[in-house]
């Protein structure tokens, strides 16, 4: 496994970037986005986004452009299949991460306790947004559903098949697949017992 300071494993990247290939760079490069999305979620950087966090600790990088223009080629590779990359270039991009993730590190660490507690606070903050909005997505999902199935004829017909199905499935499947295996046990309990008590004797 390969390690650095930041605590954060390169080998996938490694790896990809020893291949000598395009696609090998743009592996690296993709990789490399990973762990920096990582850090950003180990150091609890508020923001539902990987922009959003980003725009969080602008403040924080030495050289901002640098970031910005290796997120521009990741986004190029994932936009464009014949997208191509140069070994020296590629070099470039990772360093472009490597020295916002050294900013970042060395942010967060210079913070006051009190700075630490705010950052925390804006991170619990911002998922507890981000989940609430994925409670309130699914409720709505559930209810369209349950609409759909209960006021619709097609919906009915539908409902009246998964009831069917269920009913199926517990009461005669289930039951008596559990039917059977207790009485496998109760006979593989009973020949066990047997085969002990004539080996004794």
């Amino acid at each position: 496994m390969a390690e650095n300071k930041l605590g954060l494993n390169w080998s996938a990247a490694e790896k990809a970037l020893a291949e000598g290939t395009f696609s090998g760079y743009k592996i690296g490069i993709l990789e490399t986005e990973k762990i920096f999305e990582e850090l950003l979620k180990n150091k609890q950087i508020p923001g539902g986004s990987t922009e959003r966090k980003i725009k969080y600790i602008q403040r924080f990088l030495s050289l901002p452009d640098k970031l910005d223009y290796s997120q521009h080629v990741y986004e190029r590779i994932l936009h464009e299949p014949h997208f191509e990359i140069s070994r020296e270039e590629t070099k470039h991009i990772i360093s472009g991460y490597w020295q916002a993730m050294l900013d970042i590190e060395e942010a967060v660490a210079s913070l006051s306790m009190r700075e630490k507690i705010s950052l925390r606070a804006r991170y619990i903050s911002a998922m507890a947004v981000k989940n609430a909005r994925n409670v309130v997505l699914a409720i709505l999902g559930v209810s369209a559903v349950i609409w759909f199935l209960a006021e619709t004829n097609i919906g009915k017909k539908i409902a009246s098949v998964i009831i069917a199905a269920n009913h199926f499935f517990i009461f005669k499947f289930l039951f008596w697949t559990m039917v059977i295996l207790a009485i496998l046990l109760v006979i593989g309990g009973v020949l066990y017992f047997l085969t002990r008590r004539k080996k004794r004797f």
